[in-house]
């Protein structure tokens, strides 16, 4: 017998969202959310079940949403084998060779925003940290002029409402987001075009260049694959530095044990990504009958699995609700799972592993104003913070003045 379940998206759960998921799992089966019109799913089995099987649970929840904005094109919306042919002109753009090679030039960008973070007091590191780090290094990995960058978060950002809209059923199109969406791919186009003339040694003329099959990509298809490089090269990575401050500042013994240990920084970038995963679902529909334990889903049922409670599942994890640095990392499923594994998980890594280490260096704690109120995202399914005041204690001295 299939659960049922309400589910509001309340301004503590997009802060806090783990009691919920808590309460989920005393279920023990997947729940339907008539406000979704969608099966809730949070075990970390069961989620890895659904994205794993694309043939079951198809990634073409976008399909027939809306003819203005048609995000079905999008990589993340598609199965194979147009997905395989597509996923692969990006690939290697992010192995860990590949990304190891973007070592020095990451340091760097990271020791910019941080000399002039120290610089304030107290700062919002969300703004000038958390936001213009991962952008810039995005923006330098596709090839995109330094004037144009500013326009680059405004965008993402709308892509991101764009997506949800569409997912929770809003398919009518907001003027402000056609036109966003329009300036974002004329631009991306002409960019391409110019590459395609003067190529350079960059992801865009390697994308202006490709071919599947003997065939050159259209423009769309290359626009697609750069705003999808555009949105998951800083959304994810901003929210995940951010909630590793919020939680470091909570926590403040184990950011105290990261600086007396660096070696731990790897293990402490993992069990961020697991404790405040910064995307917490995904959107599945199914294409066939479908089981999950006992509940049995017709063809075309809407799938729903949360990322973020899958990695706090008791079943995997001694004490899920606990942060702890020195955690054997596990495998969780912050990048996701199955085909659709994010493309930019080595960078984000590496990203996340040199601001850690280097903050660490510098600064001895993190202080969140007294009765400060943290306010969420507006999304419902980014976990990060609009705004993030910290006063900030430098290692070896006192507080910055």
């Amino acid at each position: 017998m299939k659960g049922r379940l309400a589910m509001s998206v309340e301004l503590d759960r997009r802060l806090d969202p783990y009691p919920w998921y808590a309460q989920m799992f005393e279920m023990n089966t997947p729940v339907f959310s008539p406000e979704l019109g969608a099966y809730l799913v949070f075990r970390a089995d069961d989620v890895r079940k659904v994205m794993a099987d694309y043939q079951t649970f198809s990634s073409t929840v976008f399909n027939g949403l809306s003819s203005d904005l048609p995000f079905e094109n999008q990589l993340t919306g598609m199965d194979p084998p147009r997905h395989t042919q597509l996923r692969a002109l990006a690939t290697h753009a992010f192995t860990p060779k590949a990304v190891q090679e973007l070592e020095p030039r990451i340091q760097a960008i990271v020791d910019r925003y941080l000399d002039r973070m120290l610089e304030q007091q107290p700062v919002d590191f969300v703004k000038e940290f958390a936001i213009p780090f991962p952008i810039t290094v995005i923006a330098e990995l596709l090839g995109i002029p330094e004037e144009d960058r500013g326009q680059f978060k405004y965008w993402s950002d709308i892509m991101v409402e764009i997506s949800e809209r569409l997912l929770t059923g809003k398919t009518e199109t907001l003027p402000q987001h056609a036109s966003a969406y329009n300036d974002m791919m004329n631009y991306f186009v002409r960019l391409l075009t110019e590459r395609r003339k003067h190529p350079q040694q960059d992801l865009l003329s390697r994308l202006a260049a490709a071919e599947v099959d003997g065939q050159r990509l259209s423009d769309t298809e290359a626009s697609n694959l750069c705003s999808l490089l555009l949105v998951a090269g800083n959304e994810t990575t901003t929210n995940l530095l951010t909630n590793a401050v919020r939680t470091f500042a909570e926590f403040p013994e184990q950011w105290d044990l990261l600086i007396h240990n660096p070696s731990l920084v790897p293990q402490a970038v993992e069990e961020v990504m697991r404790y405040r995963s910064s995307v917490q679902m995904m959107f599945r529909v199914t294409t066939r009958e479908a089981q999950i334990g006992d509940l049995r889903m017709k063809s075309g049922e809407r799938v729903i699995v949360f990322l973020g409670a899958a990695n706090r599942d008791p079943a995997k994890y001694s004490h899920p609700d606990v942060f702890d640095i020195t955690r054997q990392p596990g495998a969780h499923l912050t990048f996701g799972h199955g085909i659709h594994f994010c493309l930019g998980a080595p960078l984000a890594r590496m990203e996340m592993t040199l601001a850690l280490k280097t903050i660490a260096q510098r600064v001895a704690q993190f202080n969140i104003p007294l009765g400060y109120e943290l306010e969420p995202l507006p999304s419902f399914n980014l976990l990060g913070l609009k705004h993030l005041p910290v006063h900030l204690v430098l290692r070896q001295s006192s507080s910055v003045q």
